[in-house]
């Protein structure tokens, strides 16, 4: 934390130098979430000075985010962040960027084999598997669940899972279907009511993605059945919050979007600014398999119907309104 503090003083400091900053930020689909990184990113860049371009595609695309990215090296962007949809499929493209002198970081999902400098966003595994605890409380130990995601490549995907799944591990808990929406909210509809129906006796569902909770929150709601399934799921963007409100979602985990896209510019600036090995001095270190990299955790609030009006004011303090 201190080191973070110490970088943000840095920033204040190197931003009275002027010189023009272009940074490229590259999301995952269309969704209220990803306009909260977008937020931040552009919040970043008015207080910096910096010319920044978002983008994401219509849903999870992974040929769009690969074109988009060839597009900001070839413009010679000064830094670039982005969230793959698929880690193996992006490696060769920012390895090229970074030969070139680009430095690329990479937001809310990561793809550490392909040599970006730092992942900044949730530690998704342990995210997963506190949502896995909530799950087990909620439940008692026992019951069917059936888990919903956007995607069965993404990092962020497979490590909420495998965290949920551990947290579950040696109770009466059953997943009995993962259901991969593939970020349409329309599809995410009709694949829990099917699971709905093919399981009568559904006790849970968990939902990975910012489209899961509200897509089953409204299954179980039209089925007449708010008290009889539970919902954890991820995010906090304003339908998911009203279904927290009014009960039908038990408890979601609310990632810091906005955060996300505002450190992202931020580090990419002081790359630009004072060098890629100078800004990595000032970041937090981990160590994984004996190599060190660096991330930046931006944490994870459990937000219920009983702490949701807390959340609310602590969000609105940040300058993070939610309206619903």
């Amino acid at each position: 934390m201190k080191k973070l503090f110490f970088m943000f003083l840095l920033v204040l400091a190197v931003s009275t130098v002027s010189l023009a900053v272009t940074i490229g930020v590259i999301g995952k689909s269309v969704h209220p979430y990803w306009a909260q990184v977008e937020e931040g990113v552009k919040a970043a860049g008015k207080a910096l000075g910096v010319d920044v371009r978002f983008f994401v595609p219509a849903k999870e695309d992974v040929p769009a985010q690969l074109q988009m990215l060839e597009a900001f090296i070839a413009q010679k962007f000064d830094g670039i962040a982005i969230a793959p949809s698929d880690p193996s499929a992006v490696i060769p493209t920012i390895k090229k960027a970074i030969q070139l002198g680009i430095p690329v970081i990479t937001l809310d999902t990561d793809t550490p084999e392909s040599g970006r400098y730092v992942y900044i966003g949730t530690n998704n595994y342990n995210a997963g598997y506190l949502a896995g605890t909530v799950m087990k409380e909620l439940l008692g130990g026992k019951g069917k669940v059936a888990i919903g995601t956007g995607s069965l490549t993404a990092m962020n995907s497979l490590e909420r899972m495998q965290g949920f799944k551990d947290a579950i591990a040696g109770t009466n808990i059953q997943v009995v279907d993962v259901l991969n929406d593939e970020e349409d909210g329309a599809r995410a509809v009709s694949l829990a009511e099917s699971v709905l129906s093919a399981h009568p006796d559904l006790a849970a569902f968990f939902g990975v993605y910012a489209y899961n909770g509200p897509s089953q929150a409204l299954v179980v709601a039209n089925a007449g059945k708010k008290d009889k399934v539970k919902i954890v799921c991820f995010d906090t963007t304003a339908d998911i919050l009203s279904y927290v409100k009014d009960g039908v979602i038990q408890a979601t985990m609310g990632q810091r979007p906005y955060m996300m896209g505002y450190l992202s510019v931020t580090v990419l600036y002081l790359m630009k600014k004072i060098g890629v090995q100078n800004t990595l001095t000032m970041l937090p270190k981990v160590t994984v398999n004996n190599k060190v990299d660096y991330v930046i955790d931006t944490g994870v609030d459990v937000v219920t119907p009983n702490n949701l009006t807390e959340y609310l004011n602590e969000m609105a303090k940040l300058g993070i309104p939610i309206k619903f």
